[in-house]
């Protein structure tokens, strides 16, 4: 009996995964039968001496057996790579969410922002109004009437009339 027949009894297809480890562990068993032998008896087995084991190891019960042992191997082995994937998958969440958290602004350092932002917001329409305001009834007249004053024209400046601004009086009879 050759290995080539124990191959094709464990390994049905190329993709057979199982039957590949199961084939592994024929040949285990195989090299540890031979070493017992010659530990044993002093010589390596003789040919009808080694097809015994293989006839042995071609039962349908150890064929069985042999696939058993590869799917639980195989089983233990990708329960082993899940746990370590998915604890490095975890560690490296864990670590990008510190990074972010830690790019991220606190609380107190995002409200202080929004309120300078409002703040500079708010100015910039006083500030707006305040010069669309002067524009209109005058930058001195603006200012006499924040502070409550009233600027008295110089004596060669013609008269102002009321809402007029700086601007001279048209005469009426333009």
């Amino acid at each position: 009996m050759s290995d080539r027949l124990t191959f094709a009894r464990l390994v049905n297809d190329e993709g057979d995964m199982a039957g590949h480890v199961a084939y592994a562990l024929y040949m285990r068993d195989k090299l540890t039968f031979i070493e017992t032998f010659r530990l044993d008896k002093g010589r390596h087995p003789r040919d009808d001496e080694l097809d015994a084991f293989i006839v042995t190891a071609n039962l349908a019960l150890r064929v069985s057996a042999y696939r058993s042992e590869a799917e639980r191997s195989l089983e233990v082995f990708v329960q082993e790579v899940l746990e370590e994937s998915t604890g490095e998958i975890a560690r490296l969440y864990q670590r990008e969410l510190y990074r972010q958290l830690a790019r991220s602004r606190s609380f107190v350092r995002a409200v202080a922002e929004n309120l300078a932002a409002n703040l500079l917001a708010a100015a910039c329409v006083a500030l707006l109004a305040v010069v669309l305001y002067g524009s209109r009834i005058g930058f001195g007249n603006l200012v006499a009437d924040v502070f409550g004053y009233h600027a008295l024209p110089a004596p060669n400046d013609p008269p102002l009339s009321p809402g007029a601004g700086n601007l001279p009086a048209v005469p009426a009879n333009h």
